[in-house]
């Protein structure tokens, strides 16, 4: 009985907590004028930057290359490869899940959307900085040069400059079904609503 007690004072102590840390990030749909200006100021170092319950928006531009085979990733060759972007969405359950969808649109001549993926993203937010490391893996379907389902894992790093505005960069390798393998490389804003 006296165990249950604790678990329970523990459980409502975690949750007035994570309710407290989130009523202090201003989001989209509470105050959308303000959410906006946040955007272009920085947050004071008591304000957290990641935060559990988080959507936020990606906007990237991305290098796509060819790879024969994951032994030759270092033999990457920038002239090799198609410049393109795409947009993403991600959803963190906690600080440090999450789950992630993006669509990737190459300069290649073929479909105007050449792959989507989704992925599971585990990351170490750091609150001093605003950096936060992540990992990501999972899978999903090229449409060209043909239909076909792939692989991916990756890595890659975020700064938020205050809870709603981050950069990030990441990479990752593509295992295909059917095709050559590749590499694509993203940099972009993130915006956190």
């Amino acid at each position: 009985m006296k165990m249950t007690k604790i678990v329970t004072l523990a459980a409502a102590v975690i949750v007035t907590a994570r309710v407290g840390m989130a009523q202090e990030t201003v989001h989209v749909w509470s105050d959308p004028n303000q959410w906006w200006t946040e955007h272009w100021t920085t947050a004071p170092a008591a304000t957290p930057k990641f935060t559990a319950s988080e959507l936020s928006l990606d906007a990237f531009g991305s290098f796509l290359a060819p790879e024969r085979k994951f032994a030759d990733i270092f033999e990457t060759n920038i002239r090799k490869g198609k410049w393109g972007g795409g947009l993403g969405v991600n959803y963190f359950v906690t600080r440090e899940i999450g789950i992630g969808v993006d669509a990737n649109v190459p300069d290649n001549g073929g479909n105007f959307i050449d792959s989507v993926s989704g992925s599971l993203i585990a990351r170490l937010p750091w609150e001093g900085p605003g950096l936060a490391p992540y990992i990501f893996g999972g899978g999903g379907r090229r449409t060209d040069p043909v239909w076909e389902w792939t692989g991916h894992a990756g890595l890659g790093l975020e700064w938020r400059m205050n809870p709603v505005t981050g950069i990030f960069f990441d990479t990752r390798y593509i295992w295909a079904d059917k095709t050559t393998d590749q590499i694509l490389f993203r940099g972009g804003l993130r915006f956190v609503f």
